[in-house]
């Protein structure tokens, strides 16, 4: 009765092993194809710096673009080049 228990219990967690595996292997094939599936922004310079919640659906937005800045605002309906400029490269 006991064995029967044990053998029961170790085809559980290999079972649970296997399935841990093939989330493991799904996630780094996802990993690889990611770029086509969901873009990261990191290929266009694209890098969001900064939100202000301003109310429901409405937004301020700083977002670097390769070497420029830009301030947006976004509506429920619209989207507003607010402000622009070079980015200040930085030197120590």
């Amino acid at each position: 009765m006991m064995e029967e228990m044990y053998g029961d219990f170790i085809k559980v967690i290999l079972v649970l092993l296997g399935l841990l595996g093939c989330l493991g292997l799904l996630y780094k094939l996802v990993g690889k194809h990611r770029g086509g599936w969901i873009s990261k922004g990191q290929g266009y310079g694209l890098r969001r710096v900064e939100t202000i919640p301003l109310g429901y659906k409405k937004f301020i937005a700083v977002v670097e673009v390769k070497d420029q800045v830009l301030v947006i605002g976004v509506g429920q309906d619209a989207i507003s080049l607010l402000a622009q400029w070079k980015k200040e490269e930085v030197h120590e």
